[in-house]
């Protein structure tokens, strides 16, 4: 199990971008916590999951920033061996230098998994 955290996030690309830099780099089936309002767009969502599929059988699912629901999914899916990719300062594009959320640090904490950080 690994938990890729990048930084910063700084443009609606950054995801496909990373998607495409794991690809190359062998990893597959990495899940991509993506907002909901992208996730679930008619076209958007139909777009990622598309680009994610074709390239190593990426999985984004739709997660809500504030939902602690959200993150337990993601301890779970972190538990069973699947790789997360989070960007762990949040949706946010406007500032490539504002802090963390909390919800990365207790990501690491509750799961104990090998963390890695990669800078776009």
């Amino acid at each position: 199990m690994t938990l890729i955290l990048v930084r910063p996030h700084t443009s609606l690309l950054d995801g496909p971008k990373v998607a495409w830099r794991l690809y190359r780099a062998g990893v597959r089936r990495a899940v991509f916590p993506v907002d909901p309002d992208y996730a679930r767009h008619p076209v958007w969502g139909r777009l990622l999951s598309a680009y994610g599929w074709l390239i190593g059988r990426q999985e984004m699912v739709a997660m809500d920033a504030r939902s602690p629901h959200a993150l337990r999914e993601l301890a779970r899916r972190l538990k069973v061996g699947r790789t997360v990719v989070l960007f762990p300062q949040g949706t946010g594009l406007s500032d490539p230098l504002r802090p963390d959320q909390p919800g990365a640090a207790w990501l690491v904490r509750v799961t104990n998994t090998d963390t890695k950080e990669l800078r776009i």
